[in-house]
């Protein structure tokens, strides 16, 4: 049966009261420069950006997410990066495949928390707690750890010009198979012309041969991704890397399943190939540890190629989904890089969880 107007309207005092029980709740103005998500929000939010323009000619969009807003006003705000808690719980714009465009969003952000892990506790807490207010009693908790993965990428035998490359692609599944491929079968520069290493010289050479053959820039592929395929062949022929690598980071990747047996396949792994991730697997084990005794009834899936794709994070990530739909119904992890993006000297430890409040309250009408 679906929830009735009072229950609706009771649960949203009890979310309320329970995100002004862990930090100082918070709106960011609706209408926000979009600049700040084209530069940091990532392609999957950019595209789907409600935008408009101001007289003056600046670009706004309707806020499409709490997160960089509060974090941006904390780096203006906070120039000493005291510790604070902040809370928010309103709506977030933008385009949807399924539902409206404007739907309403709850979350939580400790920033320069002084005990990462528990403010990160704090966030699965919120969030199962969330989920439990709506009925969604035993959700499954997909738990990732980019610390882990970077840790491996540093100490695997890698030319240092792939792995920001590699690093970039963690959690795009496609693009990071695709490297992976090219990796371990490159291709040659045989019948290739010879361009400029540097990318913006390389793609003005293109251009000028795409003119010069009567090819407009607009149809296929672009200057700059043939520029990019053709610096990446380059590089590559330059800086082969180990099949031994290329298999490693696959082994390493397919990881996944019930969470504490894969702690003992990344244990494995690490030993037969050489390399040290026991601070990370420690604080991983620790992190299931504390969930398996707080919260037994949670389902908890480890994807060693799980994470968003957001450079600034730092830390584990998690998404916690429904039984009964697959919906994600919050998301959250740690972002230690973001403030840095955002103009801070210094890394300042940031961790935070949105849940997707609409979702939930539709859950009584399944």
């Amino acid at each position: 049966m679906p929830f009735t107007a009072s229950e609706l309207q009771q649960k949203r005092q009890i979310l309320e009261q329970n995100i002004k029980a862990r930090g100082e709740l918070t709106a960011p103005d609706i209408l926000q420069k979009s600049d700040l998500f084209f530069d940091l929000a990532g392609e999957d939010i950019g595209r789907r950006l409600l935008l408009t323009t101001g007289a003056d000619g600046t670009n706004y969009c309707l806020r499409p997410d709490f997160t960089l807003p509060i974090a941006a006003a904390y780096v203006q705000k906070h120039p000493q990066f005291d510790e604070k808690s902040y809370g928010y719980l309103g709506p977030v714009f933008r385009q949807r495949e399924n539902g409206p465009a404007e739907f309403d969003q709850a979350g939580l952000e400790f920033l320069a928390a002084q005990d990462e892990e528990a403010a990160f506790q704090q966030c699965l807490d919120f969030a199962i707690e969330t989920a439990a207010l709506y009925g969604e009693e035993k959700p499954r908790l997909h738990l990732g750890a980019v610390d882990l993965f970077e840790a491996l990428l540093d100490q695997i035998d890698l030319p240092d010009v792939w792995r920001p490359r590699v690093r970039d692609r963690f959690g795009h599944d496609a693009a990071m198979g695709r490297l992976l491929d090219r990796l371990f079968a490159p291709e040659g520069l045989q019948d290739q012309p010879d361009l400029p290493k540097d990318f913006e010289a390389a793609k003005a050479r293109i251009l000028a041969m795409m003119e010069e053959a009567g090819l407009s820039p607009y149809s296929g592929r672009s200057a700059d991704e043939i520029a990019e395929r053709y610096l990446e062949k380059r590089q590559l022929a330059d800086a082969p890397v180990p099949a031994a690598t290329v298999r490693t980071l696959r082994e390493f990747l397919s990881i996944t399943g019930r969470a504490h047996e894969q702690v003992f396949h990344i244990t494995a792994l690490a030993q037969k190939v050489g390399i040290n991730l026991d601070p990370q697997l420690e604080r991983l084990s620790a992190r299931l540890t504390q969930l398996k005794s707080d919260a037994p009834q949670i389902e908890v899936e480890f994807d060693a190629g799980f994470s968003p794709r957001l450079d600034y994070y730092t830390g584990h990530v998690f998404e916690l989904t429904s039984n009964l739909t697959g919906d994600v119904l919050a998301s959250g992890g740690q972002y230690d890089r973001l403030l840095q993006r955002l103009g801070a000297q210094k890394q300042v430890t940031a961790i935070g969880c949105a849940v997707w409040v609409d979702r939930l309250e539709q859950g009584g009408a399944r």
